[in-house]
């Protein structure tokens, strides 16, 4: 028999909660219960956040951007879920209403996961601003210098 020690608590905002073990984590990561915005410790005082922690991403939430990686997370989501097996009734207030609802859960949480471990730059203002504000500042200045040259020669 394996013991797990590595136990790992999360945090969201000022929420704490855990112990959890790397198997509970996983398992939370493909239900959505854990975020990829969640930040996780060890010892509950250096905090990272979870997408800095490889061995805590289950391998079926790293290839979402393909049809078969995609298929590969709601088969695994789906063994993970305890809701399937349950035969007790949910309460009404906690169903969901609509079938639609569950779809765009679902689709946040890809296209969530997508943008955190394949993050695009961003193209602030102020990085396309400087460039073309330089250059217009040169191209007047070339001017201005052309303008003095011609009078005065």
């Amino acid at each position: 028999m394996v013991l797990d020690d590595d136990k790992w608590y999360t945090k969201r905002g000022a929420r704490l909660q855990g112990p959890y073990s790397r198997q509970t984590i996983h398992r939370y990561l493909l239900l959505g219960r854990i975020k990829n915005s969640d930040r996780v410790s060890k010892d509950g005082a250096v905090w990272e956040p979870i997408t800095q922690v490889p061995e805590l991403i289950p391998e079926e939430l790293l290839n979402l951007d393909t049809d078969f990686g995609w298929k590969s997370f709601l088969d695994a989501r789906e063994q993970v879920d305890e809701r399937q097996e349950s035969t007790v009734k949910i309460p009404f207030a906690e169903q969901r209403s609509h079938p639609q609802e569950e779809d765009a859960a679902l689709t946040r949480l890809r296209r969530d996961w997508l943008k955190a471990l394949n993050p695009e730059p961003e193209k602030s203002f102020k990085s396309s601003f400087l460039p073309a504000s330089l250059f217009g500042i040169t191209l007047f200045v070339v001017v201005l210098l052309i303008v003095f040259n011609t009078f005065s020669g």
